[in-house]
């Protein structure tokens, strides 16, 4: 007898690790944006939130270049590099200002963030539904091979 044996591959599914740890550090980031307007009445918070964004955005930035979202890395230059770097040349007693922005970026990121999880979960649902479709094919092929014999 010879029976064809037929290979099934593994779907290929989208890695959302990274997002997933992005969206869960950018959570942290906006609570801290609350400390961060609650801190103009208490000056020992604004120290912190300087250095946690210091500390957090060679990662966020790290995450957008692996995603390849680079209008998002572009918008960070301008919107928080340039400022920042140009304050800290003409007004350098300013500089936890710059943290207003930061911040604020960070808010409308994790709300794109989670658009992005959504996509990648809704394609790859989709990929498991072909690949399950495909089976439940493979498996009647089968099942009929057996019957007709």
């Amino acid at each position: 007898m010879n029976i064809e044996t037929k290979h099934i591959h593994k779907p290929r599914l989208e890695n959302t690790q990274r997002l997933e740890s992005l969206y869960k550090y950018l959570n942290y980031e906006i609570s801290s944006s609350v400390l961060y307007f609650a801190s103009w009445f208490v000056g020992m918070l604004l120290p912190l939130l300087f250095l946690l964004a210091i500390v957090f955005s060679p990662y966020m930035l790290y995450v957008l270049y692996l995603e390849e979202k680079k209008g998002w890395i572009i918008t960070f230059v301008l919107l928080i590099i340039l400022p920042a770097i140009l304050t800290l040349i003409f007004f350098p007693m300013i500089i936890i200002v710059g943290l207003a922005p930061f911040y604020f970026y960070c808010f409308i990121l994790r709300m794109e963030v989670r658009n992005w999880l959504q996509e990648k979960n809704a394609r790859n649902e989709l990929t498991l539904q072909k690949f399950k479709k495909e089976n439940e094919k493979f498996e009647l092929d089968d099942l009929g091979f057996f019957i007709h014999k």
